[in-house]
């Protein structure tokens, strides 16, 4: 059991709410995240702990604030499935001394209801989250299961105590109805001190300051305009010690951090393991080696050794993290065991920003990366420098200010990505499986055909923005004055992947809708070269005319998308309302008709 609070000192209490605090500033400037109030700030850890690269679609999925939400206002499975996150949040506006610690005692009750209510009594809105994280344990997939208290207070004791109540209701449960589950569980109180730690280690390229003596058996150096290279070869034995003194904070260019270990034999980090443990004399010809960032280093070569003053792994995180946590008894040959080492010294700004972008591709997780240089998202890349207030990136990373002012015209790979999949009639792949989208070839193949056009992204994507903002929309009314018809696409937006779907559903009846074949759905594109923002609105007028007919596809959202059957016939139950409206009510999908091109039309 593990938790984890902040103290806060007490001249803090003076200051108004942490908002002259750089963490708090950035927060601010965030109009994307505010209109996502209440759970804003929620969301703002989020991006920063889970690496979130859009927020609009995270939030559509992941957030669970409702009446009858059981305490629970967020629950998060990474796309990697290896962590679960239950939050719940808390944003004052007027300065006290701690936050409520009954709202931290909710979360036992999130727990509670999450993992051994019986699903028929879950809440609708929550029901689907728990089937997808239920659905995770069993495949053995999670080894992390992590509680979130998130609020802009200081830390206190009081809710530590109501924290330390729900590891112990999330392990008995765990315990018993997931009994081969091999999960860490932790509850973490994160405050405004704690807030601002995890934005300054977002943006800072070295945070553990200390000098460190490495042994080497000797190395070579290369120099450049304002940088300088050494390298080596440094003992697993040294990365164990660095790891236990400093943790995640070696990592803190790293922008993956350490993913843990999910004992699968696939798994990156569970191999690193294994490779020390059964052959730690071949390690370092295995492994990829590290690269140290360092303020400043020395060689000196009579005694073998480099002082490195400064240490920040900025690639290599996965390895560090498997072999510090490695288990004591497993660890008898690490003396003898290295592991190739690059330390780096760089004192140009723009070089460094480009030393940690560059230098975290290692990871398949990270599988956009590989993506960013191939045809396909070249071109893209250049046709969305011709597109009105639009910036897609093609797989390439942002800088480190992306947390402090995202760009509103910014389009996310990940939801080009699943968009373009959900509308070429895969929405268990864009909810499901999206990295599968970047890591298989013969996957981000068939998506990201030869010859897509940067308009028919547009096409797609404003489809899943207009689609999502419909849902905020509906959210946003209270309940009590919902009518009967809003309350029910509530409760099917409530389901995870129903957004994927609704996209998958508009776009199987296009025909229908614009009245004349298509013969390749993905030269679809709007006439003129409309922005994504005006591309939503264009699909707005046309929303509101069939989402009348999601209760044909609320079948299908049971089990997360994945059963591919009750996919199919729930979309073309849909698609054929939409044929039966379509004659009696013409305005509408003559209107959208008018404003939509293809080849051949």
């Amino acid at each position: 059991m593990t938790i984890q609070v902040t103290q806060a000192k007490s001249s803090e209490l003076a200051q108004e709410l942490g908002n002259t605090r750089p963490a708090f500033a950035a927060y601010n400037s965030r109009e994307d995240l505010h209109e996502h109030d209440p759970n804003a700030l929620l969301l703002f850890v989020a991006e920063l702990r889970l690496g979130v690269d859009d927020v609009d679609v995270f939030a559509s999925n992941a957030l669970t604030d409702h009446s009858n939400d059981k305490k629970c206002d967020m629950v998060a499975v990474t796309p990697e499935r290896n962590k679960v996150v239950v939050a719940q949040g808390y944003e004052a506006l007027t300065e006290k001394r701690s936050a409520p610690a009954n709202k931290a005692s909710d979360l036992n009750t999130a727990v509670s209801w999450l993992l051994t209510g019986p699903l028929d009594s879950v809440p609708e809105k929550l029901r689907s989250a728990a089937i997808e994280v239920r659905a995770a344990l069993d495949d053995k997939a999670v080894s992390q299961f992590e509680i979130w208290y998130v609020h802009n207070l200081p830390a206190s004791e009081n809710v530590q105590g109501e924290l330390e109540q729900s590891v112990r209701t999330a392990e008995a449960a765990l315990s018993r109805y997931f009994p081969d589950a091999d999960v860490d569980v932790r509850a973490l109180e994160i405050g405004r001190d704690q807030i601002d730690t995890d934005y300054q280690e977002s943006n800072a390229p070295i945070l553990v300051s200390e000098s460190r003596t490495f042994l080497v058996p000797g190395g070579f150096e290369v120099k450049g305009t304002g940088w300088k290279a050494y390298s080596t070869a440094i003992r697993l034995s040294d990365i164990r010690d660095m790891w236990a003194n400093h943790g995640v904070s070696l990592m803190s260019p790293n922008v993956r951090d350490y993913l843990g270990v999910v004992k699968k034999s696939g798994n990156i980090n569970h191999g690193i393991k294994e490779t020390a443990k059964s052959e730690p004399t071949n390690f370092a010809i295995y492994n990829n080696g590290i690269t140290i960032l360092t303020n400043d280093y020395v060689v000196d070569e009579g005694s073998n050794t480099i002082i490195a003053n400064g240490i920040g792994i900025v690639n290599g995180g996965q390895t560090t993290g498997a072999v510090g946590e490695m288990p004591a008894g497993d660890v008898s040959g690490l003396e003898d065991a290295r592991v190739m080492a690059r330390f780096v010294t760089c004192t140009d700004p723009t070089v460094l920003e480009n030393i940690v972008r560059y230098n975290n591709t290692q990871n398949k997780v990270e599988a956009t990366d590989f993506r960013s240089g191939d045809a396909v998202q070249t071109q893209l890349r250049q046709q969305f420098s011709r597109i009105p207030d639009a910036e897609y990136r093609g797989g390439r990373r942002g800088g480190s200010t992306d947390a402090i002012s995202r760009s509103r015209s910014l389009i996310s790979d990940s939801s080009v990505a699943q968009s373009l999949a959900a509308f070429h009639g895969q929405p268990n792949l864009a909810y499901n499986e999206t990295r599968t989208i970047w890591e298989s070839d013969a996957v981000y193949s068939s998506i990201f055909r030869e010859g897509l056009n940067a308009n028919h992204v547009v096409f797609t994507q404003s489809l899943l923005v207009a689609v999502d903002e419909t849902k905020r929309a509906i959210a946003k009314i209270p309940e009590s004055q919902r009518t009967g018809t809003q309350k029910k696409h509530a409760n099917f937006f409530s389901t995870r992947g129903s957004n994927h779907l609704v996209v998958a559903a508009v776009a199987s009846c296009l025909e229908t809708i614009v009245g004349r074949p298509i013969p390749d759905r993905y030269s679809l594109r709007f006439k003129g070269n409309v922005s994504p923002a005006q591309a939503a609105t264009e699909w707005k007028p046309l929303l509101e005319v069939v989402l009348a007919f999601t209760g044909q596809l609320a079948d299908a959202t049971d089990q997360g998308l994945k059963s591919r059957d009750k996919v199919t016939v729930a979309i073309s139950n849909f698609t054929s309302m939409v044929e039966a409206v379509r004659s009696a009510n013409t305005s509408p999908f003559n209107t959208f008709a008018d404003g939509v091109e293809w080849d051949g039309k």
